[in-house]
């Protein structure tokens, strides 16, 4: 996210020190998507910047802007004679008239939504939302509530207003923590929506045992996030923005909670991915056709959404120089009925006026064919942004999409992976599984009836001596690598036998534990590289073998090594070759179960990933309680000295590892110091 700031900076700089005004066929600022990685990438305009409106001295201070129609109404304040006074202009794109509503009793107004029954006005100063006929008298007027759903302590300075196609009116207000104030078409007040929610850390949860009401109260960071600015989609439903940053230096609102909220009418946040890209300092959001919207930060920054909150585009940035495109300070969006966008920047006092170019178009029009399932046109607009930008994750999203609603879903398969969608992935293999098996199952049942008729016969006769086994002979080596391996299923019945008999070299030997160790380590190497997408734990393409093998190696050598020297002076029974032993066999459910539960990878989705990770868990759990055991019998120690031991041989793992970076950085530092000190004596040689 950073980056994408520094890019789009970067843009609008670079624009601002031209000073020749934009023509149609350029961009004033460039255009960036999200690629395959989830990295910010530029792509093709999707916006234009088509001139300014009202930039002849008509707006003062304005903070809201709607669109109704061919209709602006923007929310303006003028200061007369040192006095706030209020105003909504009405701004007519199409004859240009310009009118004026609500003059004389509004003051400070910041917020306006506009249906067909009438015009809703927030004013911030005059603590109340105003209800206004198209004509511009109060038809209604929503005071501070009167209920006693309404706390006396609970602040009402609305900010900003939206309406459904029902009269509900949502309200958000500066200080407004408890969430919206909802009001019923008669202005009854209903209650909160949506709240914003904080983050129960450790330390809060301690606080909330040790401290009294009163200090309760006064804790900064256990208040939410008030939410900035709203809209209504066409389904009725409430689009949300939030500050992230508006509130208290000391304030820890959950950040990971998303700026941008599409909310259901229950409230929750119904936007599918699980962190929404954009900014912390939100100003405003304007909601589109086909669940798609617009946001826009107080920098000019705008971020294009689909239904799902994946970032389609982003644009546009901050400009000193009144650069067209570019913002001074932007604090309001809105979108007609066309896709044009047009943007309140409050610096400059005026609005300015963006259209879609083709790219856009095609883009919108591929989405909306996708929804209402026309994929023959779909297909052809998502085969085409992919030609425009292969590397595009909400091209290849799209197409996947659309791919699996015609029941494409190994291609579908293919589009999710490289976008690395687990979820929409493991719903394509469910799919192809179950197709696989509804052509293959009577095969399998017959092929399993097979092989267990010739397993059984084949038994059978061997019971009756009819078949003998064939003998074969083996050397010694041969024998003691049987004899060693075949301890292991001895190891797993009864560990604590099986260790005794290690320690006192009955069985097991470094041969079959350095083999272990082998077959662990590949066992270890198959869970990280060879898993199916849907459960891969690392990003095979983006790491390195040798890394991973490390993670592997690094660990089983210290535990060795310090386990035997803790053990050594710590009265420890075990010598190292009983050590080495005995953690190889430890390590035997993990060999056992790895394999399985990366197998099952291949078999099962994320809907029943409940037995991979059961099979996974329990092979390590296994493999830990097994090392445990071998630490008490290895050494002979009691339950409490174990424990010790385990903890010192952490201890001592943890210690190793840092001795060893303090030592690796030492040597670093050491060797930029002579190098510096060589190129300083062959610099003053050559002078």
């Amino acid at each position: 996210m950073k980056k994408l700031v520094a890019l789009l900076l970067l843009a609008a700089v670079s624009a601002s020190l031209f000073t020749f005004d934009a023509a149609a066929s350029e961009s004033t600022a460039y255009t960036f998507t999200q690629s395959v990685n989830k990295e910010w990438i530029r792509t093709q305009d999707a916006y234009m910047p088509s001139g300014a409106l009202l930039n002849g001295g008509e707006l003062s201070s304005p903070n809201d802007l709607f669109i109704y129609g061919q209709k602006l109404y923007i929310a303006d304040t003028e200061k007369i004679n040192e006095e706030e006074t209020g105003r909504v202009l009405i701004y007519d794109t199409v004859s240009g008239d310009i009118s004026v509503i609500g003059s004389g009793f509004l003051k400070n107004p910041t917020g306006v939504f506009v249906n067909d029954e009438a015009v809703f006005v927030a004013d911030r100063t005059e603590e109340a939302v105003y209800k206004l006929s198209h004509g511009g008298e109060i038809l209604m007027k929503l005071s501070r509530p009167d209920s006693y759903l309404f706390s006396e302590k609970s602040q009402y300075a609305p900010t900003n207003v939206a309406v459904t196609k029902d009269g509900i009116i949502f309200v958000c207000g500066m200080g407004s923590y408890e969430g919206l104030m909802q009001f019923d078409k008669n202005g009854e007040f209903q209650g909160y929506f949506a709240a914003n929610e904080t983050e129960m850390t450790f330390t809060d949860r301690l606080q909330e045992l040790l401290f009294n009401e009163e200090q309760m109260s006064s804790l900064l960071n256990r208040i939410p996030n008030p939410i900035t600015n709203i809209d209504i989609s066409d389904r009725d439903l409430v689009y949300s923005v939030t500050q992230l940053e508006a509130t208290t230096l000391w304030s820890v609102a959950s950040q990971s909670e998303n700026a941008v909220k599409y909310h259901n009418m229950a409230g929750t946040d119904i936007l599918s991915s699980e962190l929404i890209e954009g900014e912390h300092n939100f100003c405003d959001i304007a909601a589109y056709k086909n669940d798609i919207s617009f946001a826009v930060t107080s920098t000019g920054i705008i971020y294009e959404y689909d239904g799902s909150g994946n970032v389609i585009f982003s644009f546009g940035g901050l400009s000193t120089s009144g650069r067209s495109g570019l913002f001074g300070n932007a604090v309001a969006i809105d979108v007609d009925s066309a896709g044009n966008l047009y943007v309140l920047d409050k610096e400059q006092a005026l609005v300015q006026f963006f259209y879609p170019t083709d790219f856009a178009d095609t883009t919108h029009t591929a989405l909306y064919n996708l929804s209402r399932g026309d994929y023959q046109d779909s297909e052809d607009d998502w085969l085409e942004l992919l030609n425009l930008n292969g590397m595009s994750f909400i091209a290849h999203q799209g197409y996947g999409k659309l791919l699996y609603k015609q029941s494409r879903f190994s291609e579908a398969a293919e589009q999710f992976k490289i976008i690395k969608d687990k979820e929409s992935y493991s719903e394509c293999m469910w799919e192809i599984r179950n197709i696989w098996l509804q052509k293959n199952l009577p095969y399998l049942i017959i092929a399993l009836a097979v092989i267990a008729a010739v397993y059984y016969t084949v038994r059978f006769l061997r019971k009756r001596g009819v078949i003998r086994p064939r003998q074969k002979k083996s050397g010694r080596f041969s024998v003691l690598f049987k004899r060693q391996c075949s301890y292991l299923t001895e190891m797993m019945k009864n560990p604590f036998d099986g260790f005794y008999y290690i320690k006192r070299k009955q069985h097991g030997g470094i041969l079959s534990a350095t083999v272990l160790y082998i077959l662990t380590f590949a066992v270890y190497i198959l869970d990280m590289f060879g898993r199916g997408f849907a459960f891969t734990m690392i990003d095979a393409e983006n790491t390195y073998l040798l890394s991973v093998a490390v993670m592997f190696i690094v660990p089983a050598v210290l535990w060795v090594t310090g386990n035997f020297m803790v053990s050594a002076i710590s009265e420890g029974e075990g010598t190292f070759r009983a050590v080495y032993t005995a953690t190889a066999y430890s390590l035997v459910p993990y060999l056992i179960l790895g394999p399985l539960a990366v197998i099952s990878t291949y078999v099962f989705t994320l809907n029943e990933s409940i037995v991979v990770v059961l099979l996974w868990t329990a092979g390590v759990a296994w493999s830990a309680v097994l090392l445990c055991i071998s630490v008490k019998e290895i050494h002979n120690y009691t339950v409490k000295e174990t424990v010790k031991i385990i903890l010192l041989t952490l201890f001592f793992m943890i210690m190793a590892v840092i001795v060893c970076v303090i030592v690796y950085l030492i040597i670093q530092q050491t060797v930029i110091f002579i190098k510096d000190i060589v190129n300083e004596v062959a610099y003053r040689v050559e002078m």
